[in-house]
């Protein structure tokens, strides 16, 4: 903000504050709400109970009592489920409230029908006159301008208010607000007030630069513990509250600057400081207790310097105003009024002013984990699964003392059976046990074994881890815990599971929007309506929280757009896909649509000379790509052909090489039937045939017994079942049958020479067998 804006502030907010001056007759009405103070102490007691549970349950404390019931010789361990649960839930609702892009979790924009003052309306129908240039203007184009300025309005407001959340840490506050909804049920945030700050400048004078303090006033935003907050225990809502006070833990610097501001009385709080130099503060039960938690046990409280003052906010009747000297109309004395009040412990009033900010009652905003319809707190996370983390404990440390006395068998020892001088306390390896005469059937020391139980134990404490789950509805997949197990050890399975979970992160984003943004961007507006002085800005807004509808939604919407892309990703569904679309849509989704290109970027780039060059040159390359890529097609062709025509070579070449084998086979077959005939003609020769093969390495695979029977008749011999008869006139060779006789009486022909019987005969006629000598 500009230095005028900050000077503006500081006049306006001096005009507000100068009517709320401190009032001296205040002593009957600080003795009444010490009183009540007292009592919604009292009123609070068992819920600051709980909260202690809370809070030791959080960070792995057993209570007082429990703990005491656990013996000295037990295991005290304690399983940190509660933690992981609150952090988890913490991590969670602060990422989707405040996302690290430049998406807010609320908006400002104008009503439907922007309410306008005369004044701007007739300032908008001059300047539409002088754009008309002197024609009648219709009242739509008047109403369309006004909505039109109504908007840019809008749009100066959200941006101060937005600069005003950053220099008030409103997210730090909020995170420390959100752990206290979870761990406690309840989590308060105060503001927006008024707070005066100091700024230092250097302004020059001449040739020196003076270091010049001016002070300013912007709203301000504070978290508040719930052990500093009381409100009215009666009412199960804020607004039906009659009082909230807030116990603020002050030093002596802090009491002094509160002193310095017009609307607190100085004097009082002068007077008090004097009268109590090192301080004044009643501990209370919890102040200890805290402590204790706190591991600051060997430290007492410090009291030193340290004060304590009320502040109160509610309704007081306007009779009792007027009582303590605050004017009030006659005709409203009978109403109540909403004021400010702070006390000191000893009843003085320093401060007694009405409502700052005009349509703002209540400075608190709650936020709830579970409200609780019986109360004006919730119930966190602790409260809600402390029988099942107590079970869970009991389970582990009967786990932890079954393994430690199972470790080993305990040691029964009859001392009277023992001698003297052994110590039966010590044990070791390869001991000797000296033991009297007395009683020698019976072993004076023995062991006894003790049963592991870890397996049931164990089975115990994972049933009552999963019913934390069940309970808190806050699974354990939430922090990437588990996630092989069942539907989480797929992506599509977590993104169902995740998206049924974030059923319970809308609910808590739906308590902070209606709890806190709401109510207190509402607040925010208000004051800048009353206290800044820009006019451009102001206007009849709207607030509207956008975590619920906006954040989770675009989440739920960024995991669906990946999943379809990651989908779509293949050949059959890319000609279907516009990809610029899905594109720019997944960038948008996940807030980075500034580093995908528009589609005047894009066009803009493709008519452009380096474009068109690099599209030329693309295309001769992909041409050339194309050429080179036929060419190697043309040689692949080729040499498949070659490769083709060798091969039918290769098998007319195995054609050959089996043509070859089988006349081998068969000049084999016929050289073994013609050896065989010969071994038939001449069985004197057959042993020394059979000797030179067996010499040579043959075996013979099938003897026929036949063969060697010589008395046969010789197969050419066998009459009508042999292969060929033998001729009648003696003639055995079939190609020279016998002549007749020319002219006298036959002539006895000489003795033919025998042809020995060969195989080859009639199974092969036409083949000679060369004579055998």
């Amino acid at each position: 903000m500009s230095n005028m804006d900050q000077t503006e502030y500081a006049l306006a907010a001096t005009d507000q504050l100068r009517d709320a001056a401190p009032t001296q007759a205040m002593d009957a009405l600080g003795t009444v709400l010490i009183a009540e103070f007292a009592r919604a102490e009292l009123e609070r007691r068992l819920t600051e109970e709980r909260w202690l549970k809370d809070l030791r349950q959080y960070r792995g404390q057993y209570d007082p009592d429990v703990l005491a019931l656990i013996g000295p010789n037990r295991s005290k361990s304690f399983v940190r489920k509660t933690r992981v649960k609150v952090k988890t839930v913490d991590s969670r609702v602060a990422d989707l409230l405040f996302p690290s892009g430049s998406e807010k979790n609320w908006e400002i924009d104008t009503t439907p029908v922007p309410n306008v003052s005369d004044e701007q309306k007739q300032l908008a129908m001059n300047q539409l006159q002088i754009m008309a240039q002197g024609q009648p203007v219709p009242k739509e184009a008047v109403d369309a301008f006004l909505l039109e300025l109504a908007r840019q309005a809008s749009k100066g407001m959200s941006k101060l208010i937005d600069d005003q959340l950053v220099e008030a840490r409103y997210k730090d506050v909020a995170v420390k607000t959100i752990h206290s909804g979870h761990l406690y049920g309840t989590g308060v945030m105060k503001g927006p007030l008024v707070e005066r700050k100091v700024r230092t400048t250097f302004v020059q004078q001449g040739n020196k630069w003076i270091a010049k303090s001016e002070s300013y006033v912007v709203p301000f935003v504070d978290y508040v513990p719930l052990w500093r907050f009381y409100p009215d225990m009666n009412a199960t809502q804020l607004d039906q509250c009659k009082y909230v006070y807030e116990r603020h833990m002050m030093t002596k610097s802090d009491l002094v600057e509160l002193s310095a501001r017009k609307s607190f009385n100085k004097d009082k709080i002068v007077n008090y400081i004097k009268s109590h130099p090192d301080g004044e503060i009643k501990l209370r039960y919890y102040d200890n207790e805290l402590r204790i938690i706190g591991e600051r046990t060997a430290n007492q409280a410090n009291k030193q310097n340290t004060y304590e003052v009320l502040e109160r906010w509610g309704w007081i009747d306007g009779d009792r105003l007027k009582e303590v000297g605050v004017k009030v109309p006659e005709d409203r004395v009978h109403e109540s009024f909403f004021a400010n009040v702070w006390l000191l412990p000893n009843g003085e009033v320093i401060k007694a002013v009405l409502q700052p900010i005009n349509g703002v009652t209540w400075p608190y905003h709650m936020y709830y984990f579970d409200k609780d319809e019986t109360s004006i707190f919730g119930e966190g996370l602790s409260s809600i699964m402390r029988d099942d983390q107590t079970m869970l404990n009991s389970a582990v440390r009967m786990m932890l003392d079954n393994s430690a006395i199972a470790s080993g068998p305990m040691i029964e020892v009859a001392p009277s059976l023992l001698s003297n001088v052994d110590k039966m306390d010590e044990m070791y390896p390869w001991k000797v046990w000296l033991r009297n005469s007395q009683q020698p059937g019976v072993p004076a020391v023995r062991p006894i074994p003790l049963p592991s139980n870890l397996n049931e134990l164990s089975s115990m404490a994972d049933r009552f881890e999963a019913n934390a789950d069940e309970v808190t509805a806050i699974p354990r997949y939430m922090t990437g815990e588990n996630v092989s197990n069942g539907a989480a050890g797929t992506a599509s399975g977590m993104s169902m599971l995740m998206g049924a979970a974030n059923v319970v992160i809308k609910d808590l984003i739906t308590s902070w929007d209606e709890g806190v943004t709401r109510p207190f961007i509402t607040a925010l507006y208000r004051w800048n309506m009353q206290f800044h002085k820009d006019n451009s800005i102001k206007g009849d807004f709207d607030v509207k929280a956008r975590g619920t509808a906006s954040l989770v939604a675009k989440e739920v919407r960024a995991q669906q757009l990946d999943a379809f892309a990651a989908q779509a990703a293949n050949p059959m569904d890319a000609p279907f896909i516009k990809r610029d679309k899905l594109l720019r849509q997944r960038a948008e989704a996940h807030e980075l649509s500034d580093v995908v290109k528009t589609e005047d970027e894009v066009k803009q780039e493709q008519n452009s000379p380096q474009a068109q060059t690099q599209m030329q040159l693309a295309q001769a390359q992909a041409q050339l790509a194309l050429q080179e890529a036929q060419g190697k097609a043309n040689k692949l062709m080729a040499e498949a052909e070659l490769a083709a025509a060798r091969s039918k070579e290769v098998m007319a070449n195995i054609d050959l090489l089996v043509a070859e084998a089988v006349n081998k086979r068969v000049e084999a077959v016929y050289a073994a039937l013609q050896a065989g005939g010969v071994a038939t003609s001449t069985p004197q020769i057959a042993p020394a045939g059979d000797e030179i093969l067996r010499s040579s390495g043959w075996q013979d695979a099938t003897p026929n017994p036949s063969i060697a029977d010589l008395d046969r008749q010789p197969v050419q011999q066998a009459g009508p079942q042999g292969l060929m008869p033998a001729p009648a006139n003696g003639n055995t060779d079939p190609e020279r049958p016998a002549m007749p006789a020319q002219g006298g009486p036959q002539q006895a022909a000489p003795a033919a020479q025998a042809i020995p019987a060969t195989g080859m005969q009639g199974a092969r006629q036409g083949i000679e067998t060369p004579a055998n000598d």
